[in-house]
């Protein structure tokens, strides 16, 4: 290959790596508890069936529930989470799949960056995503 060839393969990589990040992580909430419940929500649209979008929190110590509600008009979207890393859907730490949008709870997150991805399983169109973290009273 010439080094030319080469130089514009590499131009070529760091664009689509810069491109995906953007769409694949919309937004990021550094969520800190300021009293027993904490609040985030995040909105998108899902332009092609499989397509996923990513959002983050941050989970803080003494946990004790990830309350996720996941709507989605008339399109079927799924939820996943997981813990450090980025969800697949063959590896998350949570999930929910029922029938159009998703309303699920998951037991004593760790402390941590967690990361949701939403997927369409079926159909397109703008979601919203409520996430309410639940704190034991110190």
């Amino acid at each position: 290959m010439k080094p030319n060839n080469i130089l514009v393969a590499a131009f070529l990589l760091v664009i689509i790596g810069v491109a995906l990040a953007a769409v694949y992580f919309d937004d990021f909430q550094g969520v800190v508890p300021g009293s027993i419940d904490t609040n985030a929500t995040f909105s998108g649209n899902i332009q092609y069936e499989g397509e996923t979008r990513c959002h983050s929190i941050r989970v803080q110590e003494n946990a004790t529930r990830i309350h996720c509600i996941l709507t989605c008009g008339g399109s079927d979207f799924d939820l996943y989470g997981r813990l450090s890393v980025t969800p697949t859907t063959f590896e998350y730490d949570f999930r929910g799949y029922e029938s159009g949008g998703e309303d699920l709870y998951y037991d004593e997150p760790a402390e941590g960056i967690w990361h949701l991805m939403v997927r369409s399983y079926s159909g397109i169109g703008h979601y919203d995503l409520m996430i309410e973290i639940e704190y034991s009273s110190l």
